[in-house]
């Protein structure tokens, strides 16, 4: 699997049991181009290649999944040329086409997609480039989503997939499972390839990657997905072959933390607490609420993060009444508009910033999940999952029972579940329930946190 998120870029090598057998990373490499900042392709492609050198020297690798973080795309010619670096959603785009762009988008409740700050629309990411130099965008012949500009990278395969293309673009209208008005009426749709499943072949690597790098010409490339979606495919393709089993809400954490609850509607979604449905990888609209938690830890901390956490410290910081106020960036989320603050930190060393952000997370995290009524047993997997301190306050504030997987990052073994969809039966879950931390204390945490709040004029 190669897994390209917005903080990290990642090689995982999974067998068909959905066992982790080599497990690399890099920092995602961007650069800066004329009009915006972007991400290092060409340097991303020589790391990922020098992997598979040393890999394949260990291991017969027969295929590949792409997947990457959503809100990307990549404009190619007919010859197959990128004709402009690849855009990073966080890169402002112009008020002007901004304003332009809003009078046209679809309403909320065609597409399930809220509007959102910088690129985060992709579709506002292509009508920005189509106006700004029309002569440009003639010579556009093809839109990728970013796993799929991956997969025809590896493959020269051409292909399209719905966990990405329904992934707030304006482009997609979930219920009705097809490309959304604004998408037809500009005259995109030509430009997106065929429409595929995640777990298909688009083709085999390309030739001179395969000799380049020690693999078999068959090596398969899959069409792959969204890095949110492969995570959640780790529960819903088990149901998918049980329908006997009932999905948990699940909690993806990184960059972004982002509430999921596949067993919920979507008739009522907030869109400007930025709810929306997310499209899983068989065309179904999912429940959705997140914000940029991983980055407003680092700014809670400094980024002088501490691995463990001390209840001790915790208490402290929640007697001291010491409040983390949303919200620490610009990229959407339940509390939208509102400037981050600090209140109250009688102690500022890295152990207490550490403690408070882990709280303001657990706060924020129990917010998106109460907003698209997660109201079952919670699956948290990622970055959260490795941090039993975090998991316990979430537990606290939750009234079900909360878990972590034991087998693996929830991305990697839902990308091992679609790379062998035909293949083999996903390995059974391994949940470990979390106990909650302090949770009388915590509770009243909540509360004078959420009065806060109250206070600002922004209800929690």
């Amino acid at each position: 699997m190669l897994d390209i998120g917005k903080s990290f870029a990642k090689v995982s090598l999974i067998n068909h049991e959905g066992k982790i057998l080599s497990e690399r990373r890099v920092v995602t490499p961007r650069l800066h181009a004329h009009l915006y900042a972007a991400y290092d392709v060409d340097r991303l492609h020589s790391w990922f290649l020098g992997q598979l050198r040393e890999l394949s020297v260990r291991y017969d690798i027969d295929r590949i999944v792409p997947v990457t973080h959503g809100a990307t795309c990549a404009f190619l010619s007919e010859d197959g040329q990128l004709l402009q670096p690849i855009q990073d959603y966080e890169a402002a785009i112009p008020q002007l086409y901004r304003e332009a762009y809003n009078a046209i988008r679809p309403h909320f409740s065609h597409t399930l997609s809220p509007s959102l700050p910088n690129g985060l629309n992709m579709g506002c990411q292509i009508y920005w480039h189509a106006r700004r130099d029309p002569k440009f965008f003639e010579r556009v012949r093809w839109i990728l989503s970013y796993p799929q500009y991956w997969t025809w990278r590896l493959s020269g395969a051409l292909t399209t997939e719905v966990t990405s293309m329904g992934c707030h673009t304006d482009l997609w209208a979930p219920l009705q499972k097809t490309y959304s008005s604004m998408a037809i009426r500009q005259g995109w749709v030509e430009r997106f390839p065929e429409l595929k499943n995640a777990w298909d072949e688009a083709g085999p690597l390309r030739p001179d990657i395969a000799d380049a790098t020690g693999l078999s010409r068959d090596c398969k490339v899959l069409v792959g997905l969204h890095d949110t979606n492969a995570a959640l495919a780790s529960v819903i393709v088990r149901q998918h072959r049980d329908p006997s089993f009932v999905p948990p809400a699940m909690l993806s954490t990184g960059t972004w933390f982002i509430a999921l609850a596949p067993e919920t509607s979507v008739s009522d979604l907030k869109a400007e607490r930025d709810c929306l449905a997310k499209v899983d990888v068989f065309g179904n609209p999912v429940a959705c609420s997140r914000f940029m938690g991983g980055r407003a830890y680092d700014l809670i901390t400094h980024g002088m993060t501490a691995t463990d956490v001390d209840p001790a410290i915790t208490q402290a910081v929640m007697r001291d009444g010491a409040l983390a106020l949303p919200s620490f960036d610009d990229a959407g989320g339940p509390y939208q508009g509102r400037r981050g603050e600090i209140r109250g930190l009688k102690v500022d060393t890295p152990a207490h910033r550490a403690a408070l952000g882990q709280l303001y997370l657990a706060m924020v995290s129990d917010t998106c999940l109460n907003l698209i009524h997660a109201d079952g047993p919670l699956l948290i997997e990622g970055v959260a999952a490795r941090h039993p301190h975090l998991c316990a306050l979430i537990a606290s504030v939750r009234n079900t029972p909360v878990y972590v997987n034991d087998t693996s990052n929830g991305v990697t073994l839902g990308a091992g579940a679609i790379a062998y969809y035909h293949e083999a039966t996903p390995p059974a879950p391994n949940y470990r329930r979390i106990d909650p931390l302090l949770k009388d204390e915590v509770l009243k945490y909540r509360s004078v946190w959420s009065q806060a709040l109250l206070e600002t004029g922004k209800a929690a």
